[in-house]
């Protein structure tokens, strides 16, 4: 797919010179038309009453050419305005070329096939690098759950037996103080007795 480019001052251009409306969009109509069949703004006369969208594309066309934008052709026009934006149509086979070279080359790296040119134009950073990054995130000497060991030695650690490891020290015991509830409950009872065997004394 190609792209039709205007500059920022294409509406300013187009009031310039007292275009209009069905001009400017006739005009617009021929630049994308162009850069859709790669013919650098090559125009025939057939194809004018397809492309232009407005009841009398011939005078539109005829506007466009009093004010310069396009040349008049005998078998057509030559769009001249903006075209100098538009790249060439042997640029866009080139470039269409080579992207089709860099899918190619890259489908064959993801299936393991060898680089039939190896001497060729190499891929982009982007293609090059996309694999290879999702490939290699993990740490190359961790293999399983913990982070500086390999899986066989996780697997060691925890299949070793039970009498060949270090006991695991128990902690100390610690001594909680009395609540407040039993000292006080304590209190009461002694304070009760003592009540008791007064009266009964």
């Amino acid at each position: 797919m190609t792209w039709t480019k205007l500059s920022e001052d294409f509406p300013e251009d187009c009031a310039r010179v007292g275009l209009s409306d069905a001009a400017v969009r006739t005009h617009l109509e021929g630049l994308v038309w162009a850069m859709r069949r790669e013919n650098d703004g090559r125009l025939y006369t057939r194809d004018l009453g397809r492309l232009a969208d407005t009841s009398d594309p011939t005078a539109a066309a005829a506007e466009l050419v009093a004010v310069g934008f396009w040349t008049q052709l005998p078998d057509g026009w030559q769009i001249e305005h903006q075209m100098e934006h538009q790249p060439e149509s042997d640029v866009i086979a080139a470039r269409r070329e080579l992207n089709a070279e860099r899918q190619r080359r890259k489908r064959r790296k993801a299936a393991g096939l060898p680089d039939p040119d190896p001497d060729g134009d190499s891929l982009s950073w982007r293609d090059n690098t996309r694999d290879d990054q999702r490939d290699n995130t993990r740490d190359p000497e961790r293999s399983g759950t913990e982070r500086n060991g390999s899986e066989q030695e996780v697997l060691r650690a925890t299949s070793e037996p039970h009498e060949n490891r270090a006991p695991e020290p128990s902690p100390a015991p610690t001594r909680q103080p009395p609540s407040a509830v039993e000292e006080v409950i304590g209190d009461d009872d002694d304070s009760a007795d003592a009540e008791f065997f007064r009266r009964a004394g």
